[in-house]
């Protein structure tokens, strides 16, 4: 599948920060149907269809102009949560009336950028394909990325975090079973699903002239 579909979907039917949320709901939407053709877990695919759920009601909402508005009380939705989680369709206050405080969904195979330091590399191998990462600034994720289809080179990215099917985003975080989002040239890149993850700290990581090598 195209890797890359966030910035080649053909007809987008609303313009601005709206086309960009409609790339990204579109994009998971995709990603969770492909999910449940071939996962044949049952609760897995009972996640995946209430996921599936939250994502057509948040772009029905999109094409009827009330995208960004609490669908219980009316209010306002936060844009830092709908950055977030651009599904979202609950103010913080009924969603925790509703479900409790929100929990983290964080596994300790999960890769932190806080954590890591400037010229660290990561290594990244996903369904489709393997990535190379070199971190500039860890707690921006400002980055040098190159593999997959579209970055043949090594190109200036900004590293967000990553969010697997079904669960909320991660930002700053890379975990095994999600896909990676990265900005470049202020457009969205969302991977395949990530199927390893292997960090390279800055004493062992190679340089930037030689990234062209993705192993």
């Amino acid at each position: 599948m195209n890797e890359n579909r966030t910035i080649k979907l053909v007809e987008i039917p609303i313009g601005g920060k709206g086309g960009f949320t409609w790339n990204r709901l579109h994009g998971e939407r995709e990603d969770i149907c492909e999910a449940l053709l071939t996962d044949g877990a049952d609760d897995r695919k009972e996640a995946l269809q209430a996921r599936l759920r939250k994502v057509d009601d948040a772009l029905d909402r999109l094409m009827s102009g009330s995208y960004g508005n609490c669908s219980n009380c009316g209010a306002a939705i936060d844009e830092s949560k709908l950055d977030i989680d651009p599904a979202l369709g609950l103010c913080l206050d009924c969603w925790t009336s509703e479900h409790g405080p929100i929990a983290s969904n964080l596994d300790s195979s999960d890769v932190f950028l806080e954590t890591l330091n400037p010229f660290d590399t990561i290594l990244l191998r996903t369904h489709n394909s393997e990535y190379r990462i070199l971190l500039i600034d860890p707690k921006t994720g400002r980055a040098l990325v190159e593999g997959g289809k579209y970055l043949v080179e090594p190109s200036e990215a900004l590293v967000r975090g990553s969010a697997a099917p079904a669960y909320a985003f991660k930002p700053g975080v890379i975990g095994i079973g999600s896909r990676l989002e990265m900005w470049v040239e202020e457009q969205v890149l969302l991977t395949s699903l990530i199927k390893s993850v292997h960090v390279k700290h800055n004493a062992e990581a190679e340089s930037v002239a030689n990234l062209s090598a993705v192993h």
